[in-house]
């Protein structure tokens, strides 16, 4: 599993090259055009695939800490409105749906964690295979 850690918070994704249509023709022209990938630059690719995944990521993670840090303010609200009825089950509302969007987003978070060790194991073996180096995941 990669473990990366990220610095500050980024609650939205820089895509590769400044749009998703210039991310994606970037991933097709550095893939080659033969179904094999036997025109694949695999060393571009890995720095691309990382460059990507460890966005996405970081955006998830900053997303997953703001979510608890509501959550937590959530709570203690709820505390401080316990004697105003409509307000706090306004808060445990509130706080129902912030626990649904933190599960979500850690659900995503793993499964993009999945994808990219995946991805990466693929990449580095296929690095291995065309040039003999053996690169670390990290």
């Amino acid at each position: 599993m990669i473990i990366r850690n990220f610095e500050g918070k980024k609650y939205w994704r820089t895509y590769i090259g400044g749009s998703k249509e210039k991310e994606l023709k970037t991933f097709l022209e550095v893939q080659g055009t033969k179904e094999d990938n036997s025109e694949c630059d695999w060393l571009e690719y890995r720095r691309i695939f990382t460059t990507y995944f460890n966005d996405v990521l970081h955006v998830l993670l900053s997303w997953q800490d703001l979510v608890r840090k509501l959550s937590i303010l959530t709570v203690v609200l709820i505390v401080l409105s316990f004697k105003i009825q409509i307000l706090f089950f306004i808060l445990i509302g509130v706080l129902i749906v912030l626990q649904i969007t933190r599960l979500n987003l850690k659900l995503r978070q793993v499964r993009h964690s999945r994808n990219y060790d995946l991805g990466l194991d693929i990449a580095l073996s296929e690095i291995h295979k065309k040039t003999g180096l053996h690169l670390s995941k990290n």
